[in-house]
Formats: C-alpha cells, sequence, structure tokens
C-alpha cells in the first residue's frame, strides 16, 4: 500500500508540472495535446478548459436566433474546408460576415483534427447544433465522444461518486440516479471535454436550461457512426 500511495503520488506530482489536475478518472488540462492519450488511459473524461475568446458572446447571442442541426463527415486534411461546406447554406449569409465566424470556424476545425488524433481516424462524425434533448442521465454507446459547448449551458455530468449506478441500470429515473444535486457538474462555455463510453463510460445528460434555451453545442465522433448514419438512410 505504501508503495501504491507513493506511484500516485508521483503520478500527481508529474501530472501537475504538466499543467494537468489530477483525480482517479477525471482529467484536466489547459493543453490540448495531453488528449492525444486519452483513448489509451484510464479515464472516464478529459477536460481541456479554455478562454472564452472576444467577440463570441455577442456572435453567437445573434445565432442562437437560428435554429439549426447539420451533420457531416470532416476529413482531417480539410476539416476547415468540410466545416465551412457544411455551414454554408445553414448559418445565415449576414454571419458568415461577422469575422469572429472565421475565428469559430478555425476552432472547430482544429477541435476536428484533435479528435482524428486521439482515435487515428482520418476523419470524423461532425454534429453542430442548436437544440438538444437528452433528458436523462446516460452513457454513449460508442467508445469516445468529443463535446464542445459554445455558447449556453455547457453538459451537465456526474462523477461515480456523486451517482447510483444500479439505478442508473435498472432504469429509474435521473431523481433516483442522482444522489447529491450539489454533486453535479457542468462544463464551461469552450471547454473541450473527451467522455468514456460503454458500460464503465460517464454519465451525463443536457442541463435543463439547454433543454429550455437555445445553445451551439458541437458534437465529434468516430466516423463509422456518420457512415452508419448515411446507410440508414438509404
Amino acid at each position: 500500500m505504501l508503495l501504491y500511495n507513493t506511484l500516485q503520488f508521483k503520478l500527481k506530482v508529474i501530472l501537475l508540472s504538466r499543467g494537468l489536475q489530477y483525480s482517479m478518472n477525471i482529467l484536466r488540462t489547459n493543453k490540448l495535446d495531453m488528449l492525444k492519450g486519452f483513448s489509451a488511459s484510464a479515464n472516464q473524461l478529459a477536460i481541456v478548459c479554455r478562454q472564452v475568446p472576444s467577440g463570441a458572446d455577442s456572435f453567437f447571442q445573434t445565432l442562437m436566433q437560428t435554429s439549426f442541426s447539420v451533420t457531416a463527415e470532416v476529413r482531417k486534411e480539410c476539416a476547415l474546408n468540410d466545416i465551412r461546406a457544411v455551414l454554408a447554406t445553414t448559418i445565415p449569409d449576414n454571419m458568415q460576415r461577422v469575422p469572429f465566424y472565421h475565428i469559430w470556424l478555425s476552432d472547430m476545425a482544429k477541435i476536428s483534427e484533435v479528435f482524428c488524433q486521439i482515435q487515428t481516424t482520418d476523419s470524423v462524425s461532425f454534429w453542430l447544433g442548436s437544440e438538444r434533448g437528452c433528458r436523462r442521465y446516460h452513457v454513449d454507446n460508442v467508445s469516445l465522444r468529443m463535446l464542445l459547448t459554445y455558447a449556453g449551458k455547457g453538459t451537465e455530468w456526474l462523477s461515480d461518486v456523486a451517482a447510483d449506478r444500479q439505478a442508473f441500470l435498472n432504469g429509474e429515473p435521473n431523481e433516483k440516479i442522482l444522489k447529491d444535486k450539489s454533486a453535479r457538474q457542468f462544463m464551461k462555455q469552450w471547454a473541450v471535454a473527451v467522455f468514456r463510453g460503454g458500460p464503465k463510460g460517464l454519465l451525463h445528460q443536457t442541463p435543463d436550461a439547454a433543454l429550455r434555451d437555445p445553445s451551439i453545442l458541437m458534437w465529434l465522433d468516430h466516423p463509422s457512426i456518420w457512415r452508419t448514419l448515411r446507410t440508414d438512410q438509404k
């Protein structure tokens, strides 16, 4: 036990020296590069905290007056062009002429490229929209999923300590799954989050505020998800 505690302490020191915060299953950092090894780690969640850039609030307040949802495959080698093309007929023309729009496009492209690196794929399944509807705590039926709230209330999530996993498995309502309301946590705007799915995935849901009001969420999956959707639509 002494050796185990010593190793844990050394690991914590190493992570903190690299700008990370340590916990048993949550990785927090301010460096996108630290996400590259997430798939091989034991963490349920990785969070990259980022500052909201100047001009974001006013831009998204206007954009959220438009309801939209787009799904596409975004390729790593031309992520910016792919995202620009898929949004060309979705985002209002006047918003596309705002200088901040191009900052936003570049950010989505960069994050898509990072997710390709995490999964060692040449593309990602890309979803972007203003309305969300996950009303029950759940784990994703995928190995990894990246979520990024650009505006509005961020994704609500629960650590295993705060959740009754058996109640979740039994199909109980949120009131039975949540042990303590004060233990709920929410992603901040512009924070990049990678959730692990499957049996040991982290429980999360759309927060009540985002069910009532518009928000802007980007959701990235393995490209096989997009290809399955396309097959099902044929």
